[in-house]
């Protein structure tokens, strides 16, 4: 069985931060520093060749240049390490706030993984060969495919819709009590009924089969313990109260 593979998480701003504010202001900072060092250097130099002169009020003027240039030279670079230590806690929320993003993703993941594979594991027409395959290549869609793998980054999308679109795309009848993970499942049983006389196959639980709304619309059982049961929109994340095919033109 395929094993799920970790993703490598991508650098993420945090919030409220302007890195190119505190890049562009570090270079003017920078720049004024420069500029007030040469000052202090160019007074220092005035006024070791007044004193060399015997020119004493020249001396002293120049004198309390330097020591004007050298206080802001001195300010500047206490604003250089305000400023590093500014950017350092901001580059360090922003490490902090990617790797919490990642770590919810991940768990985001596993919760539409433990969903999909008990979802599957319930199917009593699959041996266990195919349950294992099954699952392999749910873990390969959780981790390659690029949608699925944009959606779990939003913390506001409904793991709901996701596992009822693999477990779609797999034939399989999903049972969404498992993406709580505290639902123990110490009361499961599958999900799948049997066929009933004159059936192949049970009614698959979503509507339509085909055409550009394949699938939109799923039928939750009572026994699938949660909130919503009966007919629900994966698109509006809305429990209908009648059947999709009984809607009015539009979905009203």
């Amino acid at each position: 069985m395929d094993k799920p593979r970790s993703v490598s998480p991508q650098p993420a701003a945090a919030p409220g931060l302007n890195q190119a504010d505190a890049e562009q202001a570090a270079r003017m900072l920078d720049r004024l520093a420069e500029m007030a060092m040469e000052q202090a250097e160019a007074m220092h130099r005035a006024t070791m060749a007044a004193v060399q002169a015997d020119d004493a009020a020249r001396a002293k003027e120049y004198g309390l240049a330097f020591d004007r240039a050298g206080r802001a030279v001195r300010h500047m670079l206490a604003l250089k390490l305000h400023l590093a230590r500014k950017r350092q806690e901001m580059a360090e929320k922003a490490a902090a706030h990617a790797r919490d993003s990642a770590a919810a993703k991940e768990t985001r993941r596993f919760r539409v993984a433990r969903a999909v594979a008990c979802s599957v594991a319930a199917n009593r027409d699959l041996d266990a060969e195919t349950c294992e395959a099954q699952i392999a290549a749910m873990w390969r869609r959780l981790v390659d495919d690029p949608g699925i793998d944009a959606d779990l980054s939003l913390s506001g999308h409904a793991l709901e819709e996701i596992v009822f679109h693999l477990c779609r795309d797999m034939g399989i009848r999903p049972d969404p009590a498992w993406i709580d993970p505290d639902y123990s499942g110490a009361d499961w049983f599958g999900r799948r009924r049997k066929p009933k006389d004159g059936e192949d196959k049970p009614p698959a639980p979503w509507w339509p089969e085909e055409g550009p709304d394949t699938a939109r619309y799923w039928h939750l059982d009572e026994s699938d313990k949660v909130p919503v049961q009966g007919w629900y929109d994966i698109e509006t994340g809305e429990r209908l109260d009648r059947a999709p095919w009984l809607l009015k033109p539009g979905g009203g």
